[in-house]
């Protein structure tokens, strides 16, 4: 059989920065660990005075309190998923990059960071509308987010706007040998239903609904309602 349409050459991604990620996932994993040994130093230090326990480390408070609010506690680790992510970040622009080039590796690092220092879960849900201020996005008083904001903070968000859980917002993708990047924006009054994909680029109207399980590409006009994949 003949191939239909043109035949796209994709460049494969670049052995340097498949060296690298797997030498980062040395480190990255061991963020996990950190929540875990302030925990447990923690509870050392609490079982030390009560005797039978000396050999446990012996470990400074002075220490021991710094380490917990920023591992142990929700709000430590979205801000050092937000430091982290504004410092690898600066300067990304919207618009085509390589696959597997600078950008492409530093959206994937941040986005590590978070995963793995537990940036966002259960008891941070509350705090997910100030963590995604913290990486640079614009959300207006009265939205319901519900779900996890761009490490690139390239999302906007109108007044009294909702966004139900599980919905797409990291605003790229990778096309090919292409990560395309992209804001998203999102009106004021307007509703994404649970489970939808908001491509790089999408723009919601004021007032228009987006139908759970959706794809949404470029512009929805306000007080529209789409729904599909793609959405019309």
């Amino acid at each position: 059989a003949e191939r239909s349409g043109p035949r796209v050459d994709v460049t494969p991604t670049p052995r340097r920065t498949q060296w690298i990620q797997t030498l980062l996932g040395a480190p990255l994993l061991a963020l996990q660990s950190l929540r875990w040994l302030a925990l447990l130093l923690t509870a050392s230090a609490l079982l030390r005075p009560l005797g039978g326990f000396d050999a446990l480390p012996d470990v400074s408070w002075w220490l021991l309190i710094p380490g917990l609010l920023l591992f142990a506690t929700p709000f430590g680790r979205m801000a050092i998923s937000a430091v982290a992510a504004r410092l690898l970040l600066r300067g990304l622009t919207p618009g085509d990059h390589p696959r597997g080039g600078r950008w492409h590796l530093r959206i994937w690092l941040a986005e590590q960071i978070a995963q793995q220092i537990g940036a966002v879960g259960l008891a941070g849900a509350p705090w997910i509308t100030y963590y995604a201020r913290a990486l640079g996005a614009r959300i207006a008083d009265d939205v319901d987010l519900h779900t996890l904001p761009p490490v690139t903070g390239m999302l906007r968000i109108g007044r009294g706007a909702s966004v139900e859980p599980e919905v797409d917002l990291s605003g790229y993708w990778i096309d090919g040998d292409t990560v395309r990047v992209g804001a998203v924006r999102i009106g004021a009054g307007s509703t994404v239903g649970t489970r939808s994909t908001l491509l790089p680029g999408t723009r919601i109207g004021k007032g228009a609904e987006i139908a759970p399980g959706s794809a949404v590409f470029g512009r929805v006009p306000s007080g529209q309602r789409w729904a599909g994949s793609p959405a019309a």
